[in-house]
């Protein structure tokens, strides 16, 4: 599930987003864009996204031009040149001539040929993929290893697993394929019949975080869904006067009046399918996250502390996590940058800055974090870094730092990736290692093991909010 929502939200994130300024023919043409392996194709009908690599050109996705607000902003700064901006990122894009020759894939034998499929796998990665040194990937050794055997195999379940035995070796949760319904639900029941089977009782991890809230708070204030299946953001004021946030995912803030019957993946698929026809979806998760926030600072603002818990926070959006830090600090920073992979080597460096609420917090504040904490809410704690005030007790952080690429494999499927370097403000990479706390507690990075752990500690009072009280007590 996790997997799911780290890739999904990129469908809406980096499914290149336009919404014309210009009106007149001058933004018509064909557009490469600076990294990413994209071009866009843009008539007075229609507006065509096109994966490329050395090997392949394939449509991503078409949509009608009347339509094109849709998938975000873009502005025209020369005939030749385009701006776009999606969410905190910005894309450059220049014009050429015709789409690559000889590459465009469209026959439909040709695209459920299994080796083809491989080779464009395998080709996009190399292109786009940033973090094989980190990941500790011979990305050449692969193709050798896994070349012929793709030459044996019959079917597209067999190549699934292959593509599973590879990106599983990578140990990136950003980076994995989704295959068609037929085959991911196959697979997805045969792993909860080997969960079933193994004999461990399970407790999740939305019935875990709910026990520490209200272990901790009288009546938390609960609000949204999360994709675990618990409150989307819980909180209330701890019988020692400290405000108390459980923040468990970074999405799911904007109102699409979803019935409360979903749950899970229909939850998901639903949210983001209201997502998909919203061009202005980041705009109302931030001014989601913004409501919830001014509410929290008004009934906090007599408290001791704060404690901010990401510990089960799966990630969403980068915009949400600054959005909520802009609460807790009193200076404008410069909070990190990230870049690009290109063939070559990486696009220019864009630097992010951040800027206070006029409600920002001016006490103490921790944030806890766990081996579970994921995507976008590292990002929240990337950025807290330059902040005094602002301490993080816990454990690493999972190391999933990038933004996540979505590319089209022939035979239909979505490869993701992740294509971007995001360093601190010091230029440190967290990829693949975690965002490292102020105060160590060693949580185990296995996620059933990390449940059941903290689950058995609790009798005794959660580690990380112990130690804060006991912080903010000897300060």
């Amino acid at each position: 599930m996790k997997i799911l929502l780290c890739i999904f939200i990129t469908l809406f994130q980096l499914h290149l987003a336009f919404s014309q300024r210009d009106t007149t023919n001058s933004i018509n043409g064909i557009w490469e864009m600076n990294g990413y392996g994209r071009i866009i194709e843009i008539s007075d009908l229609e507006v065509s996204a096109y994966d490329i690599s050395k090997i392949s050109c394939l449509v991503n996705s078409k949509l009608s031009r009347a339509d094109i607000n849709q998938l975000g902003q873009f502005n025209l700064t020369h005939k030749d040149s385009l701006h776009l901006k999606l969410g905190i990122t910005h894309y450059y894009l220049h014009r050429i001539k015709k789409l690559p020759p000889g590459q465009i894939i469209t026959d439909s034998i040709q695209s459920k040929n299994l080796k083809l499929n491989f080779d464009v796998f395998w080709h996009t990665l190399n292109e786009n993929y940033s973090f094989f040194k980190e990941r500790k990937m011979n990305w050449k050794h692969i193709y050798t290893e896994y070349s012929n055997r793709v030459d044996t195999l019959t079917n597209e379940q067999d190549l699934y697993d292959v593509f599973l035995e590879i990106t599983g070796k990578l140990n990136d949760e950003h980076t994995t394929v989704i295959p068609n319904d037929a085959i991911r639900k196959a697979h997805e029941e045969l792993m909860d019949i080997q969960e079933e089977n193994d004999g461990i009782p399970h407790i999740s991890i939305s019935e875990l975080s709910e026990t520490i809230v209200h272990k901790y708070v009288e009546n938390p204030i609960k609000y949204g869904k999360s994709l675990s299946g618990n409150g989307l953001l819980n909180y209330g004021v701890t019988a020692n006067n400290v405000g108390y946030i459980q923040v468990n995912n970074m999405i799911f803030f904007a109102d699409y009046k979803l019935p409360d019957t979903l749950t899970d993946y229909d939850f998901l698929f639903a949210y983001l399918d209201a997502s998909n026809k919203n061009p202005s979806y980041q705009e109302d998760e931030v001014k989601g996250i913004k409501y919830q926030m001014d509410s929290i600072m008004d009934r906090f603002k007599n408290t001791d502390a704060i404690i901010l818990d990401l510990r089960f926070n799966t990630g969403g959006y980068d915009v949400v996590s600054l959005e909520i830090l802009n609460y807790f600090i009193d200076t404008k920073k410069k909070v990190f940058s990230k870049k690009a992979k290109t063939i070559d080597g990486f696009t220019s460096a864009q630097s992010h800055y951040i800027i206070p609420t006029r409600k920002a917090y001016k006490k103490p504040v921790f944030f806890l974090t766990s081996p579970q904490t994921s995507s976008a809410p590292e990002s929240l704690v990337i950025a807290a870094m330059p902040y005094e005030n602002i301490k993080v007790i816990g454990s690493r952080t999972m190391g999933i730092t990038s933004d996540v690429l979505e590319k089209k494999l022939p035979n239909g499927w979505d490869l993701f990736l992740s294509n971007e370097i995001l360093v601190n403000y010091k230029g440190d990479c967290f990829e693949g290692v975690g965002v490292p706390p102020d105060i160590k507690i060693d949580y185990a990075r296995d996620e059933d093991q990390f449940i059941q752990e903290l689950s058995n500690q609790l009798k005794n009072g959660d580690k990380a909010i112990e130690k804060a009280f006991a912080l903010l007590k000897n300060e």
